[in-house]
């Protein structure tokens, strides 16, 4: 019987006792129904848990039902945090709303797993959404420029411009465009680059999370046109 690692990104209820479990795997989103798992004996109730790293089986068909399950980690640290678990549910809310099908799910994965570890390491939970966000726009293929003008490949006199999807010289940015300096810029693209196995803690000033807290909304209003409901409630916790 194959198993199937996948982190439970939501789960709604089902008639008086299931519910509907949205993951995500290697292999992309899946939906199962867990029969019975609201019932106190259920020997699968703890599976079922936003954020949960989970081991199952399930059967097959349109509408699979879970056979099996095993909790491979709840990563309870983040759980005791809410604003770390709203992040999370923040990204989840992404993953399950703008990957697409024929994605690279097996590193997408992985990625998450990794992340997950350093959110219940108790690492600074926005600079890790931060760093998330701007890799997942690369994943959905609007990568980010932080060699060069975009225009003519000069590399000085550059600003960042949201816009302009990236840098761009000061001879061709648009008199309407708002852009940022180096200071913000460099900041933007250590965390675009950075090797999330290789993590290492990034110390951020509150008026540069707020600048990059506003880019990085722009960027997605722009360019994918969502934005979650955590993020709504992160605005309420954290005013900006």
């Amino acid at each position: 019987m194959e198993f199937t690692e996948a982190i439970v990104l939501k789960s709604i209820d089902y008639k008086d006792s299931s519910k509907i479990l949205y993951l995500y795997t290697a292999k992309g989103l899946q939906s199962v129904i867990a029969h019975g798992v609201k019932k106190m004996n259920s020997i699968n109730r703890f599976l079922s848990q936003n954020g949960n790293l989970i081991n199952l089986t399930f059967s097959k068909g349109s509408f699979p039902s879970l056979k099996e399950g095993e909790l491979l980690n709840d990563f309870p640290e983040i759980k005791k945090d809410i604003l770390a678990y709203t992040y999370l549910n923040h990204i989840m809310e992404l993953v399950n709303n703008t990957i697409s099908e024929d994605s690279d799910h097996p590193k997408m994965f992985d990625f998450l797993k990794r992340l997950f570890v350093l959110f219940n390491e108790q690492n600074d939970s926005e600079i890790l959404s931060f760093i998330f966000e701007l890799k997942l726009l690369y994943f959905l293929g609007y990568g980010l420029n932080f060699k060069h003008c975009n225009i003519c490949n000069k590399n000085e006199f550059l600003v960042f411009s949201v816009d302009s999807g990236g840098l761009v010289c000061k001879e061709h940015l648009n008199l309407n465009q708002q852009s940022y300096n180096s200071d913000i810029f460099s900041l933007l693209s250590k965390m675009y680059y950075l090797d999330i196995n290789e993590y290492e803690n990034i110390e951020l000033a509150n008026t540069e999370r707020v600048i990059i807290r506003h880019i990085i909304d722009q960027l997605f209003e722009q360019y994918v046109s969502f934005k979650t409901k955590s993020r709504n409630i992160l605005l309420q916790l954290q005013k900006y």
